[in-house]
Formats: structure tokens, sequence, C-alpha cells
């Protein structure tokens, strides 16, 4: 990526921040960024382009700053969370359905051995059976 390709998305992702249309997160994850602070002084560049005069002190120390950043309402926060649970109930139906299909087929070989075992009087599963007296 050349240089001012990097520097021109640094700034988009900033502003992008600044606007709140993404978090601090979702921009780590979208520039693959590791550590916060990398997002955070990217915002102060924008910022210092924007307003040369008047830059916030962001710092890691500060209680919150991601928050501060971050513009995102609570009823966006909620409803993704919504939707998250809602994605989660319906994968742990679909697990619990196939869950309860492998319980009927190895009820259902449970019954093919023993009716096997019974009427060849072989020992298929290698379990020694207690004779009856």
């Amino acid at each position: 990526m050349l240089m001012k390709d990097r520097r021109a998305f640094m700034l988009q992702v900033a502003r992008e921040v600044l606007t709140g249309r993404i978090s601090v997160e979702e921009a780590m994850q979208r520039s693959q960024v590791k550590d916060k602070r990398t997002i955070v002084s990217w915002v102060k560049r924008a910022m210092r382009e924007r307003n040369p005069e008047k830059v916030l002190d962001l710092t890691l120390e500060q209680s919150g700053y991601a928050g501060d950043i971050s513009h995102h309402s609570a009823e966006e926060k909620i409803a993704k969370l919504a939707s998250e649970l809602a994605a989660a109930k319906k994968r742990n139906l679909e697990l619990l359905h196939f869950q309860q299909i492998l319980t009927n087929k190895i009820n259902d070989l449970e019954v093919l051995i023993h009716y096997a075992e019974r009427t060849y009087q072989i020992d298929i599963l290698h379990i020694k059976h207690k004779k009856a007296k």
C-alpha cells in the first residue's frame, strides 16, 4: 500500500470512529490492529488535521476513552446483542435437535446389536454377560 493510501485509510478509519459510525473495537478489527493505542493515535492525527489548535489528550489512563470516542447508542448495542442472542438460541435448538437424532440412532444400533447377539449367539461388543440362573 502506498504511503498516501495508508494515510488516507488511517484518516478514514479515524473519521468513522469520531463520527460514531464504528467503535474503536470495530476499527481495530477492520484495520487488523491489535492495540487500541494505534486507533487512538489515528484519531488524534485526524483531529489535529481537522482542528490543529484543539487536540484532545486521549490516553489509556483515561477511563472510558473508548466510550467517549464511540457514539453508538445503547439502543443499537442492545439490538445487536438481542440479535446475537436470538441467533445463539436458534443454534442451540438446532444442536438439541441433532443431539436427539444421534441419541435415537445410538438406541437403534444398541437394539440391533442386542438382537444380533441373541440371534447368532455372538458377543459383538465383547462384553461378558452374566448368565441367568
